[in-house]
């Protein structure tokens, strides 16, 4: 009896030592699993677009491992360490994957911390692009494919309790507290010895990770001061034109009956229309492209017609049009910020120093024209900032003409002109049209306004379409010019092109015969120019005109930082402090985008480049002091030189 008791009793414990097993051996394949799914999660992220990989240093593995490990360890807990966690983490990472093979295709750049702001503008043009799958993209999906499979059939489910979701949550909570502490006080850029190529974006992230390189180069989205910042460097550095400035708008009022203190008399001032055209560019400044149908031919009358005529370097390529406009409506430059800053959708403008401001001063109306989403890299709110009047966006042209289903031209020209014969002064508008947006494979071009490229060093589809896009422009540019020179009103105006189309790489390496990666300066501003010009209608130059025209060269090679203020030097109207430091700043700094510099010799230099030369010196000295009056013009509110 006692025998059988204790037989019996010695076996009772029996169920709980196998529960006790079977869930140690459950917890271990959940551990096993989401060791596999850091890994693969990593590998999803890099392979759908990185050729490189191989070749990524272990060290740069292991940190681009622990980041992916600490981002599913938050998701894995917040979803309760279920396997339907691991497959939502996993998916995420390939999503990052493809997003970033996408955007590299489109744009030729992978995702930048500041391309999350703009998620909306995002959204909205990419109805212009064709999504498509690749064998790696494919092989990818089948990978996740399978992990999920596997969860399903091998990895134990968990049952939860309430004590479970209260002892997650607060594991999660502690996790993300640590990684924020982690990543405040960690210089990634020092401590892991990353490089974020601000020309060659893509090439860094390949080789030392995305995740690393994202996260290093969100770090350097908030502005430093600048070294050697202080009031008194700044100063020094504007006080020479602070005199000059006024003695320049005294003229201006005194020639028209006006005081120092008196608001200047406008009936003299000519309207002024800024036009900043999408990728509008002159393909035949590639080799063997010379003298073919990709030079804009009418545009390049206009420009032997003008004030001042050129090459004009931006820091755009392919998109980024928001930082084409501020380059030009603030004459701050993005080689002062580095590459993924994108200042329309990260900072506050108000009160910085632009044209809409300056000319709203002069007595000006001031608009702005963008035929798409206002909300598109926030202008409905940074338009304001700048101080203009008005904003007529998509929802103001809905019944426009279009050419490829986005706006015509001259559409936005028409209304330009409606803007100027409503207004009872002068009148500035800024117009940014959309009608050569990419991408170039639509077909949706009529045929009888097909175009092809009339060259043999180069075939392809999307160039002829984007050759036909060009020929529109180029006859909505004539339309515009001819109705200006009919009108008796002097009329200004400043055109020029934002940015190069997306496949300029491709065209680069077709045409160069290298790889973009192998590019020396040079022949890396070769895709980040477009041509410009500063026109002045026939009013604006008759014998009896008010204004004091001044004709700088038709050949002339600049940057778009400082267009505005050349716009306001060959119109003569009275330049502010600002405008008047960075036309004595083109005399020793010619040249300045994203991506280097030029000296007075006209050579370009990467910035941070071993000084070797006296222009260069200058050069370089001329840099530090705009880095210093663009960083107080920008992020200082109550800056001792904003104009009033």
């Amino acid at each position: 009896m006692n025998i059988v008791s204790k037989g019996k009793g010695s076996a009772t414990p029996a169920p709980n030592a196998a529960s006790a097993a079977g869930s140690t051996s459950a917890t271990l394949l959940r551990v096993a699993f989401f060791a596999i799914a850091v890994v693969l999660g990593w590998l999803l992220i890099e392979l759908p677009w990185n050729d490189t990989i191989t070749g990524i240093a272990p060290n740069y593995v292991a940190a681009n491992l622990a980041i992916v490990a600490l981002l599913g360890g938050v998701i894995f807990l917040i979803g309760q360490r279920t396997r339907a966690s691991l497959a939502v983490f996993v998916a995420l990472c390939l999503f990052i994957g493809a997003a970033n093979f996408y955007i590299i295709t489109f744009k030729g750049q992978p995702i930048l911390p500041a391309d999350l702001f703009a998620l909306s503008t995002a959204a909205s043009v990419a109805g212009g692009y064709t999504l498509f799958l690749t064998p790696r993209l494919v092989s990818c999906l089948l990978a996740f494919a399978a992990f999920c499979v596997a969860l399903r059939l091998w990895c134990p489910a968990r049952r939860i309790t309430q004590w479970d979701v209260i002892v997650n949550c607060v594991a999660a909570a502690l996790l993300i507290a640590f990684c924020a502490i982690k990543y405040q006080s960690t210089d990634i850029k020092n401590e892991f010895n990353v490089t974020v190529d601000v020309w060659d974006v893509r090439g860094s992230y390949g080789s030392q990770g995305t995740l690393l390189c994202f996260l290093s180069r969100a770090q350097e989205l908030t502005p430093a001061e600048p070294e050697g910042f202080s009031d008194e460097v700044l100063s020094h550095v504007l006080e020479p034109f602070e005199s000059s400035a006024h003695q320049s708008a005294s003229s201006a009022l005194a020639a028209k009956g006006g005081s120092k203190s008196a608001a200047p008399d406008t009936a003299d001032f000519p309207n002024v229309i800024a036009i900043m055209n999408e990728t509008f560019s002159d393909l035949s400044s590639y080799p063997g492209l010379e003298g073919s149908n990709a030079q804009p031919a009418y545009f390049k009358e206009v420009q032997a017609d003008s004030l001042v005529a050129g090459d004009l370097y931006v820091s755009a390529m392919g998109g980024g049009t928001c930082n084409s406009e501020f380059e030009f409506l603030t004459g701050s430059s993005m080689g002062n910020m580095g590459g993924g800053v994108y200042p329309y959708v990260l900072y506050d403008l108000d009160g910085t120093e632009n044209l809409a401001a300056y000319f709203d001063r002069l007595g000006y109306d001031t608009h702005a024209i963008h035929p798409a989403e206002a909300s598109n890299w926030r202008r409905d709110r940074i338009y304001e900032q700048l101080g203009f009047d008005s904003f007529d966006d998509i929802t103001t042209m809905e019944d426009a003409d279009t050419f490829r289903d986005l706006v015509t031209d001259k559409a936005t020209y028409e209304r330009v002109l409606e803007k100027i014969d409503a207004g009872d002064g002068p009148q500035f508008v800024f117009d940014v049209t959309i009608q050569n947006h990419g991408g170039y494979d639509t077909g949706l071009v009529p045929e009888e306004d097909q175009v092809h490229l009339d060259s043999d060093a180069v075939d392809n589809p999307e160039i002829d379409e984007f050759l036909a896009a060009m020929h529109q422009s180029d006859e909505d540019l004539r339309w515009l010019i001819d109705e200006l020179n009919q009108r008796d009103e002097p009329t200004i105006v400043v055109f020029f092109g934002d940015h190069q189309p997306g496949f300029a790489d491709w065209l680069f390496e077709e045409t160069y015969d290298k790889s973009v990666d192998d590019a020396t300066i040079e022949e890396v501003q070769a895709r980040y120019h477009t041509p410009y010009f500063i026109w002045a209608n026939a009013a604006a130059r008759a014998e009896d005109s008010p204004l004091e025209l001044e004709k700088i060269g038709t050949d002339t090679v600049t940057s778009l930082n400082y267009l505005g203020a050349m716009l306001v030097e060959a119109t003569g109207l009275p330049g502010t402090v600002h405008q008047k430091y960075l036309k004595h700043l083109r005399e020793t700094l010619p040249a300045v985008n994203l991506n280097g510099y030029q000296d007075t010799t006209g050579t370009w230099h990467w910035f941070e480049e071993e000084i070797s030369t006296p222009e260069q010196e200058a050069a370089q000295e001329a840099l530090d002091d705009y880095a210093i009056v663009q960083y107080d013009d920008l992020f200082r509110k109550n800056s001792p030189y904003k104009e009033e």
